[in-house]
């Protein structure tokens, strides 16, 4: 019997996201072969694994590290790039909603619905937020060296 990459992901850890990527890749196939599914088990050992994690995210600067979990929330590509606006915008500088809008609309060619425009006032809150809390110094970096 063959299984195909959404028959695997229904029961996996690994999400079906990253299979599909993997897929595009060439990584794996559609359906599983033998070796893609010995494979993926094995990655599902490994899976969230914190020493994993630490000798992945080791290698990146930490600048890098740090977007990488700031924006780990973030799933699609268009919520990253409107995370990427607004923490790029100097003191003082402004985005308007309704241009980040046309932005996005303009560069992934889709109009956004109801439901995205309101996630974009999320991820600006979300921003302001943390900005706002850098300022006051509670938001400093690690300061705890446990490892």
């Amino acid at each position: 019997m063959q299984i195909n990459i959404d028959q695997f992901a229904q029961q996996s850890v690994i999400p079906r996201k990253l299979l599909l990527w993997m897929r595009d890749k060439r990584i794996i196939d559609d359906p599983l072969t033998e070796k893609n599914i010995a494979g993926l088990e094995m990655l599902e050992q490994l899976w969230g694994r914190h020493e994993v994690l630490r000798a992945q995210l080791g290698r990146l600067s930490k600048p890098r590290r740090q977007r990488l979990i700031d924006t780990a929330g973030l799933e699609t590509k268009w919520e990253r790039y409107a995370y990427g606006r607004y923490m790029n915008l100097e003191n003082g500088q402004k985005l308007a909603m309704k241009q980040l809008i046309a932005e996005i609309e303009e560069t992934y060619g889709f109009s956004l619905n109801k439901i995205q425009v309101r996630r974009l006032y999320q991820i600006r809150e979300k921003i302001y937020f943390t900005r706002k809390k850098k300022k006051r110094g509670t938001v400093t970096g690690s300061q705890n060296h446990h490892s």
